[in-house]
């Protein structure tokens, strides 16, 4: 069994605890049927009295669990109407986030892959103030070979579960963007594409408020995250690193394929 599929069957061990926050935020009777259903299958639910789809069961709670309960993205604003970019969006989880902490907020909101841009358009349909791009945050307006693994995964870096399983998604610059207004908050989760992406938006972090980034290491790739943590620190932000997602046993385990390491790294202006 790969890396990848022993920690994805750990959450799903961990979301069926009876402590798990999940149940209360979408309810008991629900979160057991959902705890039913087998990974990476089709399936819809309730969330804050809404419709909400999803593609994989276990990547769903999980991000309930990362985003409603444990609130990583959770921040204060001067303006009751934040102007918010999400890049890495995939199928609307943190856009319903940030609508239920600041109703006023208009959000861009990036996601690349087509089925999970489609369950992203689906979920977030009766909100206001969000633009959509079907496209993936990046360094050039091109496309680019994207690895599609069904969940929350998806990347033009690396072929999270070695399957081949690929398509051909848009890019778009993100700095042009970036340029157009003052952003609030900026939340980059896009699955290694990071490692280009932010020394390339590295003028235009002046525009911005906060940072949220989702650091990836892919195990073939030099790890970069020493010259990120460097150059955000020469904008003017401090950050706090935790959300550790790594091997137990880093001298014995070795990948095969993905992350040999993540991160979420929240950076803000003392």
């Amino acid at each position: 069994m790969s890396l990848a599929r022993k920690v994805g069957g750990r959450i799903f061990k961990t979301l069926r605890g009876v402590r798990s926050p999940v149940p209360d935020i979408i309810g008991h009777t629900e979160y057991r049927s959902l705890l039913k259903m087998p990974p990476f299958t089709h399936g819809s639910g309730m969330l804050f009295d809404r419709p909400i789809a999803f593609a994989d069961i276990t990547g769903y709670l999980h991000s309930v669990a990362e985003i409603f309960a444990e609130e990583v993205y959770r921040f204060n604003c001067e303006t009751a109407a934040p102007h918010i970019i999400d890049a890495g969006a995939n199928i609307g989880l943190s856009v319903i986030y940030f609508k239920q902490l600041f109703p006023g907020a208009t959000i861009v909101a990036y996601e690349p892959d087509p089925e999970m841009f489609r369950l992203l358009a689906q979920n977030i349909s009766s909100y206001s103030g969000i633009s959509l791009r079907q496209a993936a945050a990046w360094v050039e307006d091109t496309e680019l070979t994207f690895y599609t693994e069904g969940s929350l995964a998806g990347s033009s870096e690396v072929d999270f579960l070695n399957t081949g399983a690929s398509t051909t998604v848009a890019a778009v610059r993100l700095k042009d963007e970036l340029r157009k207004k003052h952003v609030d908050f900026l939340k980059i989760d896009i699955e290694g594409a990071e490692n280009s992406v932010l020394f390339d938006i590295e003028d235009e972090l002046d525009n911005v408020g906060l940072l949220f980034f989702e650091y990836h290491s892919p195990h073939t790739k030099p790890q970069l995250l020493g010259e990120m943590l460097k150059m955000v620190a020469s904008k003017g932000f401090r950050y706090i690193i935790n959300g550790a997602h790594a091997p137990r046993l880093p001298f014995i385990e070795k990948l095969a394929c993905g992350f040999d390491l993540q991160l979420n790294v929240s950076c803000f202006r003392p």
